[in-house]
């Protein structure tokens, strides 16, 4: 079966690891992530997990702030940090915001607070977070670790939810608009700059999945629950019209590990769910084979192992 070594030969920007939880999508990201530092491209490993073991995995701590990984200077790593988000939101938007409705209501600058707790503030501006390192240029190569599969997708849903109902408020704002005047006694500010700001960043990071150097690879494993949220997960990107490079298949148990009959029956029922990967996309996409290993793979030493396993030829 292939390994991800095509992707050396195409122009990619961004790679996307999904999966649902506890398959593995951190130690291949951070895998991929060195292979490409190590071909000299400048390369980010980011985490939008909010439980994320990528400092775990890496042995340095990279929790909230891009840190430069030792073992090559090639390579920065970053765990989104949810409390700062929320933070640099409040920093960033939260002015616009208490001015526009601080024209035509008496409100206070908690309104800030309130609006910056409401629901998928903070996945919105993960999306954000990834958007403005993929439009500085400074990196070459961005290896994007997901959270598990429901959160990814349900991010993906907000964003197009929220890129049309910014285009509705804006239709809204011009039917209230003389309304509005008259409460504020004709001094309210527009608010349709920022509607139309937030417009512009979500239409953007829409466009940056939806790319061409954007490719997606499915990280899964051999059983039952793996085959289905895998054909679930990669119809929903296909969806989104996002490009989907791979489907990994992870912790494969070979005979060589254990003739036992525990370890003979489990092999047994991999293969079942491996063919049926393999027949549903050996042919459409790349699939890819990880075996499963008896250490854990933590530290660069073991996260070498893994790169040369899904960069062999």
């Amino acid at each position: 079966m292939k390994g991800l070594s095509y992707l050396n030969r195409g122009e990619i920007k961004i790679i996307i690891f999904c999966g649902k939880g506890g398959v593995g999508k951190t130690t291949c990201a951070t895998a991929t992530a060195l292979h490409f530092a190590r071909l000299g491209f400048k390369t980010l490993l980011v985490s939008t997990d909010p439980a994320p073991s990528l400092s775990d995995i890496l042995e340095e701590n990279v929790r909230g702030k891009v840190t430069t990984v030792e073992i090559t200077k090639n390579l920065d790593a970053v765990e989104l940090d949810y409390n700062i988000v929320l933070e640099n939101w409040k920093e960033e938007f939260g002015p616009e915001v208490y001015n526009v409705i601080s024209s035509f209501l008496p409100v206070g600058k908690e309104i800030i607070d309130y609006v910056a707790g409401a629901p998928g503030i903070d996945e919105e501006y993960a999306l954000a977070y990834i958007y403005e390192f993929y439009r500085s240029g400074k990196y070459d190569v961005i290896v994007w670790d997901t959270a598990p599969a429901g959160g990814t997708l349900t991010l993906l849903k907000l964003q197009e939810k929220f890129y049309r109902h910014l285009g509705e408020a804006a239709a809204l704002y011009m039917k209230l608009k003389e309304a509005l005047a008259k409460l504020s006694g004709g001094h309210e500010k527009n608010p349709l700059t920022l509607i139309n700001r937030w417009c512009e960043l979500a239409e953007n990071i829409l466009n940056m999945v939806k790319d061409e150097k954007t490719r997606a690879i499915v990280v899964t494993i051999p059983e039952a629950l793996g085959v289905e949220q895998t054909e679930r997960i990669i119809t929903e990107l296909r969806a989104f019209g996002i490009h989907i490079s791979a489907v990994l298949v992870n912790y494969i148990i070979s005979e060589e590990i254990c003739k036992c009959e525990f370890h003979r029956q489990r092999a047994k029922m991999q293969h079942k769910y491996l063919d049926i990967l393999k027949s549903e996309y050996g042919d459409k996409l790349s699939l890819s084979i990880l075996p499963q290993f008896a250490e854990e793979i933590k530290g660069i030493r073991s996260i070498e192992k893994i790169e040369k396993l899904l960069f062999k030829e």
